[in-house]
C-alpha cells in the first residue's frame, strides 16, 4: 500500500470508518470500488469488500431480501446466480445505475436506438437462462448481441449496455470482457468504475457468505416430493422451456463451437476448484429440513400484518391467505444477537417518515 497516493489511504480508511455502522457496508465497498477504478490491483480495496460484506447484519439483510424471491433450500443451479445477481442490484452503488432512469438517458436504459430492438431481444434470451435455467438461452444471446454490436453505429453505448444487462442478471464473467472490450476501445471511466466492480464479483462469487453453496437441484427435487409430488424436477422443468423456445424461434440456436470440440477443451483444461471462506453462516440446515409446513417467517408475517392494517375486505383477506400459502415453507431466519450498530452521528431512521403512522408493533419490524 506503501506505493498509492495518499488519497487511496485516506479514501479506504473512509470506508473501514462508515463501514463499521449498519447498512453503510455497501456505500463503504462503493469507495474501495471507486479506489479499484484508478489502481486495480489494490489488493487491500479488493479484501476490504470482503470484510465489509462479512458484517453480520449485512448478512442477514441480504439473506431475507433473497429469500423474498428464492427459497434458501431451493437449490437449482440458475438459483445461485440468481442470488448473485440480486445481491450484486443490493449492494452495488455505481452511479449509472440511477442515472438510466433520469431525462435525457434513454439510451443508457434502452441501448442506442439503432440496435435497441436487436439488444432487447438479446435480453430476452438470456432471461431464459436467468428465470428458467436454460443455458443454451445465454449462447444464443450473446450472438444476437454480435449482431446488434456490428449493426449499431454506437458500438460504446452499445457495449456499455450489454455489460450492464449481464451484470444485472449475475454474469459476470461476460459482464466484465463486454465492459474490457468497451474499455480497451474507449477512454470511459464511468465504464471502467462498473468493470472493476463485476470483475470483484465474479472472482469473489463464492465467498459471499450470505448466499448458501451452489448446488445441483437434488434439495430442491426432495422438498418438491413434500410440497407437491407432481411437480417436474429440476431437469424435466429445463428440458420442457428448452424445447418451448426452440418452438417460438425463426432460427434454432447452433453453437459456434462443435459440441465435441467444446468437452473436449472442457476435459483438457484444469479448473481450480474454487476455495470457500470459512462458512460465517452454518448451511448443514437445509440438508436437516423435513420438508414439512412450518411458521411462516418473520419477514411474512411483518408483510401480513401491513395488508391488515390497510383494511379487511375480502381482497385483502385473499392477499393474506395466498400469502400464508406460498410461503408455508419458506423457514425463519433469526436476526443477529448482536444488536445492530449506528452511526450516532445520523439521525435515527423512523419507518414513520415513510409510511406515516402506524402502529409501533409493526413500525419495529421494519
Amino acid at each position: 500500500m506503501s506505493t498509492y497516493p495518499d488519497y487511496v489511504h485516506q479514501m479506504l480508511a473512509r470506508a473501514r470508518d462508515e463501514g463499521q455502522w449498519h447498512a453503510a457496508q455497501a456505500d463503504a465497498a462503493a469507495l474501495c470500488f471507486d479506489v479499484l477504478a484508478l489502481f486495480p490491483d489494490c489488493d487491500e480495496a479488493k479484501e476490504l469488500v470482503h470484510q465489509l460484506f462479512c458484517d453480520e447484519w449485512t448478512i442477514y439483510d441480504n439473506r431475507v431480501a433473497i429469500q423474498r424471491n428464492i427459497d434458501e433450500w431451493d437449490d437449482r443451479p440458475w438459483q445461485y446466480r440468481r442470488r448473485l445477481a440480486l445481491s450484486f442490484r443490493f449492494m452495488s452503488r455505481w452511479e449509472g445505475w440511477r442515472r438510466e432512469y433520469e431525462e435525457g438517458h434513454e439510451e443508457e436504459l434502452n441501448g442506442p436506438i439503432d440496435a435497441a430492438e436487436k439488444l432487447d431481444e438479446g435480453k430476452m434470451e438470456l432471461l431464459g437462462a436467468y428465470y428458467l435455467g436454460d443455458e443454451e438461452c445465454a449462447d444464443f444471446a450473446w450472438s444476437i448481441f454480435a449482431d446488434a454490436l456490428r449493426k449499431t453505429s454506437d458500438p460504446r453505448a452499445a457495449l456499455l449496455w450489454i455489460g450492464k444487462i449481464y451484470a444485472d442478471l449475475g454474469f459476470f464473467a461476460d459482464a466484465a470482457e463486454a465492459l474490457g472490450e468497451l474499455c480497451s476501445r474507449f477512454n470511459d471511466a464511468d465504464a471502467r468504475r462498473l468493470l472493476v466492480e463485476v470483475a470483484w464479483w465474479r472472482d469473489n462469487a463464492h465467498r459471499i457468505p450470505w448466499i448458501p453453496p451452489r448446488g445441483d437441484g437434488s434439495r430442491y427435487n426432495r422438498m418438491m416430493q413434500f410440497i407437491d409430488p407432481t411437480a417436474p424436477t429440476a431437469e424435466e422443468e429445463i428440458r420442457r422451456v428448452r424445447t418451448e423456445n426452440q418452438k417460438e424461434r425463426i432460427a434454432p440456436y447452433r453453437p459456434s463451437i462443435d459440441p465435441q470440440l467444446a468437452e473436449l477443451f472442457r476435459t483438457s483444461i484444469s479448473v481450480e476448484d474454487e476455495k470457500a471462506s470459512p462458512a460465517l453462516v452454518d448451511w448443514s440446515f437445509l440438508d436437516k429440513d423435513d420438508g414439512q409446513p412450518g411458521e411462516p417467517a418473520d419477514w411474512v408475517k411483518k408483510q401480513m400484518r401491513m395488508f391488515e392494517r390497510d383494511g379487511d375486505d375480502e381482497d385483502t383477506k385473499e392477499m393474506i391467505e395466498e400469502m400464508k400459502r406460498m410461503h408455508r415453507w419458506t423457514r425463519n431466519i433469526p436476526p443477529p444477537s448482536t444488536p445492530a450498530r449506528y452511526d450516532p452521528n445520523e439521525p435515527p431512521f423512523d419507518p414513520r417518515d415513510i409510511l406515516g403512522d402506524m402502529d409501533d408493533d409493526l413500525a419495529d419490524g421494519i
